[in-house]
């Protein structure tokens, strides 16, 4: 099965993802992209095994507890040793735009929230500031492993229950 250009062998791998997020579509589309950049970086077949392995830190009990920009915010503030103004300031060193970039990926992947609501929550860019970074962030999860491990454990400590 070709879907978007990527090669699904068993449409079974499909139908347990969907069967996990049943949040939204942004999910659903991050979860399978998860599956497949860790089948591609670890050269294993895309198979359903792969899958519960890959999905199973992000979606421990099937469910993703709600999560909130304000919540991904602090977990990614935390990781980084920065505080929420600078997370959310005028500041465009790399040690701050990198953090916030992934936030900004964080917030459209787990959250319903539109791209303006983002960019607000975010000292108040445009919505074509969280385009840049969700296209970046994504990008570098496909080419560096490291930054694909961070986007998991990030992913991780948001999604666990309160």
């Amino acid at each position: 099965m070709k879907t978007d250009g990527i090669h699904i062998p068993d449409p079974q791998v499909l139908t347990f993802i969907a069967g996990r997020v049943s949040t939204n579509i942004r999910e659903l589309e991050g979860a399978l992209t998860r599956v497949v950049a860790f089948s591609s970086l670890t050269a294993r077949p895309m198979t359903v095994e792969l899958a519960q392995d890959v999905l199973k830190d992000v979606f421990p009990q099937g469910e993703a507890p709600e999560v909130s920009i304000e919540r991904i915010q602090t977990a990614v503030s935390d990781r980084f040793g920065l505080s929420m103004e600078e997370l959310c300031g005028d500041r465009r060193s790399q040690n701050i735009v990198y953090p916030r970039q992934v936030a900004m990926y964080l917030s459209r992947e787990l959250t319903d929230a539109s791209l303006p609501k983002i960019g607000r929550e975010f000292g108040g860019r445009d919505h074509t500031t969280v385009i840049h970074a969700t296209s970046k962030i994504a990008r570098m999860i496909r080419e560096d492993r490291s930054v694909y491990n961070l986007v998991q454990e990030l992913t991780a400590r948001v999604k666990q229950t309160r």
